[in-house]
Formats: C-alpha cells, structure tokens, sequence
C-alpha cells in the first residue's frame, strides 16, 4: 500500500508541472502573438478555463444510465511525462503503481487552477490590465 503523503507529494508535482508547462506555453503564445502582456495574460486565462472546463467535466461521476463517461482524461497507462516525474526528487526511488495514483481528471482540474492563479498573479499583483 501506497502511503498518502506520496501520493499526496505525487498529485502536487503533477500539477506543478503540468500547471507551470501549460502557463509558460500560454504565455509565450500568447505574447508572440499579441505582442504585448495583456494578450499573453488572456491566452493564460482563456487556456484556463479551458483547462477547468475539461477538469470539471471529468470530476463528474459516471451517471446511472450510462457504462462510462463521456469525457475523461483517465487511461490504463501512464505517460512518458508521468513516468520523467517519478525521477523528480520527492518521488525519486519511490515506486507508485500508476492504478494507486489520483485520477488525471482531479489533476487536470487542479492544474486549471493553477493556471487561473497565474492569470490572477498577474492582473492583480502584476497589474497586468488593458
């Protein structure tokens, strides 16, 4: 049995560094395209909600009169990246069996969060504004 803090440490480095990866690439997109901050704060922002959208439906359970869900992010295997982010240091030397590890759809909502966060960083501490 997995203990809960590395489950935990796990949940939190994926969504650190899916959350870090989808911001810094919306912000480089962003500003290559707009040209000035307050586009790359909109690409941030808009990536976000798209991010939630996604997330929010996964978290949804499976309804009553249906097999499975309609959209899930949630897969029998992990990915290369998932599999890189058990060599970062919390994890590292640690073995979590992909099928003991929280769901891509809580993952995926956090990250949005995150990214939202990002986009809130900058408006209201940044003072990023149109």
């Amino acid at each position: 049995m997995t203990s809960k803090r590395l489950l935990f440490a796990e949940f939190v480095v994926w969504v650190f560094a899916v959350g870090g990866v989808v911001s810094a690439g919306a912000l480089l997109v962003g500003y290559l395209v707009g040209g000035t901050l307050v586009a790359a704060k909109y690409a941030v922002f808009l990536v976000g909600v798209a991010l939630f959208g996604l997330g929010s439906f996964g978290i949804q359970p499976t309804p009553s009169y249906k097999e499975r869900k309609r959209v899930t992010l949630e897969s029998d295997r992990q990915t290369s990246f998932e599999a890189r982010l058990q060599r970062v240091p919390p994890l590292r030397g640690e073995r979590i069996p992909f099928h003991n590890r929280i769901g891509r759809d809580k993952k995926v909502f956090a990250a949005s969060l995150l990214v939202l966060g990002v986009s809130l960083v900058m408006e209201f501490g940044l003072g990023v504004r149109p």
